[in-house]
């Protein structure tokens, strides 16, 4: 387990927390109401691909440069921010005050898209983004050049399995209202055809379940064409 403190003056920021997967809805924006919190108490996550400002339009990057990032369709900008980015549930935040001229430009709360939201307390150091407005999963993004982990005993925090998930919901995905799927479970099948083409390489008989992947959604695109 971990905590992760503030590079400037070591203030701890957040409660102990151990490493869950990146979750496939991490960036879904869904409807118009409060979604709940992105990750469990207790968990953190990380992102792997650049994230927050600065961000360059297509113009200003270009086709050969988007590749080289993986991006092959013409969006409206790429960040290139800082990569790995540490996501915690909002309440497991410690010590940090809202640096107000950063709050505003949301529609209901707090996003990202202007960078950092919160200082830290003790030496005013800007060192994460909330966020929780409408449509978006809430929770706070430590910026990896403002904070630091630091390795603290305790017990790791056990994440809810897709195994449990599959015994709670045995034969569909789950509905949040009728004729409605999770939007955890959307953004699931979404993820998981990518995953399984990148792992078969193209054949029709390398078809094998991602890690972290329930065998429910990739049976949904392992059909025989």
């Amino acid at each position: 387990m971990v905590v992760f403190a503030c590079a400037g003056c070591g203030a701890v920021l957040t409660a102990r927390v151990s490493r869950v997967d990146f979750p496939d809805h991490a960036d879904q924006r869904h409807g118009y109401g409060l979604l709940p919190a992105l990750l469990e108490p207790g968990t953190y996550t990380i992102r792997d691909e650049p994230e927050g400002p600065p961000w360059l339009s297509w113009a200003e990057i270009g086709a050969d440069a988007a590749a080289a990032r993986g991006v092959y369709v013409q969006v409206r900008s790429l960040s290139y921010g800082p990569r790995g980015t540490v996501g915690i549930a909002p309440g497991d935040l410690r010590g940090t005050v809202h640096i107000l001229e950063a709050c505003g430009g949301a529609c209901c709360g707090l996003d990202d898209g202007g960078g950092p939201n919160l200082a830290c307390a003790g030496c005013g150091r800007a060192v994460a983004a909330r966020v929780d407005d409408c449509g978006r999963w809430q929770v706070v993004w430590l910026n990896p050049r403002a904070v630091r982990p630091v390795s603290v005993e305790g017990p790791a925090h056990v994440a809810l399995a897709w195994t449990d998930l599959r015994e709670e919901w045995p034969a569909t995905p789950p509905v949040d209202h009728p004729g409605t799927w999770s939007p955890r479970w959307e953004a699931a099948v979404a993820v998981a055809p990518a995953q399984v083409l990148a792992l078969s390489g193209g054949g029709r008989d390398a078809c094998r379940c991602p890690a972290g992947r329930p065998a429910a959604v990739v049976a949904l695109v392992c059909l025989p064409a």
